[in-house]
């Protein structure tokens, strides 16, 4: 089964990335299915279940993730 992914960028970075594409003779579809697949291959599969705490491990990402999506959390120090 197929499903689509949608990646909002500025259109700068979007027309870099067809030009890329385009050199190798792929499609922006393809040059990002295919870096995504590869990218994908080299993380490691974990599950909380494998630390020593899960539970307090899944609450702190739950708060680091609704903190960073309110903007409390910046890039930089």
């Amino acid at each position: 089964m197929i499903s689509t992914v949608i990646i909002k960028l500025p259109k700068q970075e979007k027309d870099r990335l067809e030009q890329l594409a385009l050199r190798y003779g792929l499609s922006l579809p393809e040059l990002s299915r295919r870096v995504l697949t590869e990218v994908s291959s080299e993380i490691p599969e974990e599950s909380l279940e494998e630390y020593e705490r899960p539970h307090a491990l899944a609450a702190s990402l739950k708060r680091a993730l609704k903190d960073w999506r309110n903007k409390r959390i910046y890039a930089r120090l």
